[in-house]
């Protein structure tokens, strides 16, 4: 999901909502189902309860982001379905595996298009104003952030059967 995501955000800043919601319905029903399965009818609550939670996590926090206009909305549907597929608590785990690659996303970015120091100036402005409560106008560079996510999802997938990759 998250790579046809990232070809799509690649190449029209656009994330499908039938790509999005059915990742979220399908966290939805898997994590119950498979837990289910695997310890009975506890492991179907337990699964239910960890896609909810995960899916409400990346929700919540990226929904700020959109709202800001931090991430486009394709972005925040993508990270609740990735909650919701993965459950809770790896949705905390790719939550910072997401930021780690964004941030080194913006900046490949950055240099590849020659602005690193017009990005470095607009979050010192974007710093100033917040801490001294004033409004600044800043030029936001547009990243196709659905290849983080695409990155940091994998990678919390991963440490959920492979611990070693986890990064303390």
């Amino acid at each position: 999901m998250c790579a046809i995501a990232a070809v799509t955000d690649v190449r029209a800043f656009r994330i499908p909502n039938w790509l999005t919601f059915s990742g979220i319905v399908a966290g939805l029903v898997l994590n119950p189902l498979l837990l289910g399965i695997a310890r009975g009818g506890a492991g179907f609550k337990i699964g239910l309860v960890s896609a909810i939670a995960g899916a409400l996590l990346l929700l919540v926090v990226f929904g700020i982001l959109g709202a800001v206009r931090f991430v486009g909305m394709g972005d925040v549907k993508l990270m609740t379905a990735v909650g919701a597929l993965l459950g809770f608590p790896w949705a905390m785990w790719a939550l910072a595996y997401v930021a780690i690659a964004g941030g080194v996303l913006a900046v490949i970015y950055a240099l590849v298009r020659g602005s690193l120091g017009k990005v470095l100036g607009n979050i010192g402005r974007v710093t100033r104003g917040v801490v001294k409560r004033e409004k600044r106008d800043v030029e936001l560079h547009r990243i196709p952030y659905a290849l983080a996510i695409l990155v940091g999802a994998s990678w919390a997938a991963a440490i959920k059967y492979f611990p070693a990759l986890r990064i303390p």
